[in-house]
């Protein structure tokens, strides 16, 4: 089963290296607008994308691993694409995005020098220069009008209510010292999704899946062995 990376508020694909490298049966996305074409400004237009670009490669159901933002996007396509989703990887995200003020007022009112902060929200301290550096590189390409986009779409979206519907098998990924979207988010996306599996590691931060492939590679080849399993036994 063909897996598909979704990024976070700002990012590009480049957030899903380590993965597209590891999993060579997999496609990591970049959203309209990231840098190219027109931002969407909702998770669901984004979900009708993301499904569209699954359609298109002819090798669905997938697996749709997203962060954040991209997560949100994976939930969504879970209740509205069913027939799509043959499994999901939620990496730093909930099941509601509310986003504090503090973010637009650092996104209004000081853009590019806020990028420092943004950066800072991504990964853990124990970081590598090197990706500190990705994450800058990710929100000057993006840029502010995106960004922000981005950060609109999470404060709407919040299907806590309807996370009994879905039933695509979930693999939950979380940094320990992830400061967007704390374990607690994670922790209740496992115990509201039926036989979820959950990954909490520590000292990572929001971007778990770029500062640690080395945790978080082995556990998704565990869980789409698991899934290709299972359905080799339908």
């Amino acid at each position: 089963m063909r897996l598909f990376w979704v990024h976070g508020s700002g990012y590009t694909q480049d957030s899903f290296r380590a993965q597209a490298a590891a999993f060579p049966e997999s496609d990591a996305l970049s959203l309209p607008g990231h840098p190219s074409g027109e931002p969407l400004s909702s998770i669901g237009e984004m979900a009708d994308w993301v499904c569209n670009e699954i359609r298109r490669s002819g090798q669905g159901p997938a697996i749709v691993g997203g962060n954040s933002l991209g997560g949100a996007i994976a939930l969504d396509l879970a209740l509205r694409h069913r027939g799509d989703v043959g499994g999901l990887i939620l990496i730093g995200t909930g099941a509601r995005l509310r986003v504090s003020q503090a973010i637009f007022d650092m996104l209004d009112n000081d853009w590019p020098e806020s990028i420092a902060s943004f950066v800072d929200f991504a990964v853990s301290p124990h970081a590598s220069g090197e990706l500190r550096e990705r994450v800058r590189a990710w929100h000057q390409t993006v840029g502010k009008r995106a960004t922000r986009m981005d950060y609109v779409a999470c404060n709407q979206f919040d299907v806590m209510g309807r996370l009994a519907e879905i039933r695509a098998p979930a693999l939950i990924v979380v940094g320990g010292e992830d400061r967007l979207t704390p374990p607690k988010f994670s922790r209740y996306l496992h115990e509201q999704l039926a036989g979820s599996e959950l990954l909490e590691v520590p000292g990572a931060g929001h971007i778990v899946m770029a500062e640690r492939p080395d945790v978080v590679n082995p556990a998704i080849e565990r869980f789409a062995a698991r899934i290709a399993g299972a359905t080799r036994e339908l």
